[in-house]
């Protein structure tokens, strides 16, 4: 059998090695069906399967396909004795897309057990989980490429350790160029150990208010109130004042209301003494920090100003609480016959 095999594949016809040529043709066939039959499966199993090895599976299938293909042609060349020159032509085109579709394929994975790793750290209480996850993920994926290319500057006999070590005035120009984006990335590490704010949290910085959605390796992401994405600089954020709304456990609510002038000071004061007991009873108001005085005379009314503190954080939740006080203060208002005042003018004619 071996020596029909041989007899067969060294068969030549007028100086063409037809043996050979289908050999390599039956190699690359073989390597597009296996190609097919990995999609299939890959793509049958991301239906069957909702969960990491499912997504998995719909995640490597690209690479995968050109890992394999890549790979039948490069055993399809190999079968024919090439010259030297040709030979390491194709071999470093081989490396080179061998390297670039191996990193590709980890790329996608990274990608998939991140995505997996924050579905479960959105079903946890802490956000430490939420805010490590993106910058894990990013980390592992500069290292891989950087990995990637020195394995396949080994492969091609470039002497790595001497051109890093060589680069002298070069890599002391390299290291200026780059220092914005090292102190981003030392940046980012005091705001992970320091934690001024987390992913979610309702933030002001830089005079950018929004909702934190993405704290990366250099830069944070801010949706602002008009749903429009700004990306700040970490650098530049341990430079500035940072509030973060959300830290609070109570928000402050200021309102002022005007009578008309005919409200007698009895009424006034039944009507101060009415408000304050309105929001001491609020189980929502903090009982500790009401404050409602009679401010002043205004040019068309009698001004009662009321400060008070909600507790809650949440903004839908305070703008609720805040419509229910305001009701409440137009029952007090009409439950002691008082009037609300608005701007009037009285013209006097002379006779």
């Amino acid at each position: 059998m071996p020596d029909r095999f041989n007899e067969a594949y060294g068969y030549s016809w007028e100086g063409i090695p037809v043996g050979g040529a289908a050999l390599s043709l039956l190699i690359v066939l073989l390597s597009i069906v296996l190609k097919m039959f990995l999609a299939y499966t890959m793509k049958k199993m991301s239906r069957r399967s909702t969960g990491f090895l499912g997504a998995l599976a719909l995640d490597v299938s690209r690479p995968v396909s050109f890992l394999v293909v890549t790979s039948g042609i490069y055993m399809a060349l190999k079968v024919h004795d090439l010259p030297g020159s040709l030979e390491n032509t194709f071999v470093k085109v081989f490396l080179f897309l061998f390297t670039t579709e191996v990193i590709w394929l980890l790329l996608k994975s990274i990608d998939t057990v991140a995505g997996s790793m924050a579905k479960v750290a959105q079903g946890t209480e802490s956000r430490m989980d939420d805010q490590l996850i993106p910058i894990l993920s990013k980390l592992t994926k500069f290292l891989l490429v950087m990995v990637g290319i020195v394995f396949y500057m080994q492969s091609n006999g470039y002497p790595v350790s001497s051109i890093l070590a060589g680069m002298g005035i070069g890599g002391l120009a390299m290291a200026l160029a780059a220092q914005d984006s090292i102190a981003g990335i030392f940046a980012s590490v005091v705001i992970f150990l320091d934690k001024p704010f987390m992913i979610n949290d309702f933030v002001e910085i830089n005079g950018v208010v929004g909702t934190v959605e993405e704290i990366g390796i250099r830069s944070t992401r801010i949706r602002t109130l008009e749903q429009t994405l700004v990306t700040i600089p970490n650098k530049e954020i341990m430079d500035s004042k940072i509030n973060n709304f959300s830290l609070r456990s109570m928000r402050r609510t200021e309102t002022r209301i005007g009578v008309t002038y005919d409200t007698t000071p009895g009424k006034m004061r039944l009507l101060l003494q009415r408000l304050r007991q309105m929001l001491e009873e609020d189980d929502m108001v903090d009982d500790e920090a009401v404050y409602v005085y009679f401010a002043g005379f205004g040019d068309s009314s009698l001004d009662v100003d009321m400060k008070y503190f909600v507790k809650t954080a949440d903004y839908r939740t305070w703008l609720e609480r805040r419509e229910a006080i305001n009701l409440k203060i137009m029952d007090v208002v009409h439950d002691l016959g008082l009037d609300f005042a608005f701007p009037t003018t009285t013209v006097y004619l002379e006779q």
